[in-house]
């Protein structure tokens, strides 16, 4: 079983996915651009949660209709620019 990651490392990873499909301030990524990565590079469902709590609670993220999708904001932006790839 995958050991989990904390809600802050959730968080920044979540960023790193931002970063990843170039999203400037206040665009969108839809929750299945969010999840296949998580999937796919060995993050939980529950990492997911954690970290997208966490982003919208730092004010990183925020969440969209229904949490279909979410927004990065211009802090959000800030923490990306230091995150690596």
């Amino acid at each position: 079983m995958a050991e989990a990651h904390s809600p802050e490392d959730s968080a920044r990873y979540v960023l790193t996915i931002f970063k990843r499909l170039r999203c400037s301030k206040n665009e969108s990524a839809l929750m299945g651009n969010l999840t296949l990565p998580f999937s796919q590079d060995g993050w939980t469902k529950e990492d997911l949660a954690s970290g997208l709590a966490y982003g919208v609670e730092q004010g990183w993220i925020k969440a969209g209709k229904e949490d279909k999708f979410y927004k990065i904001t211009e802090a959000g932006i800030e923490q990306y620019a230091a995150v690596a790839d």
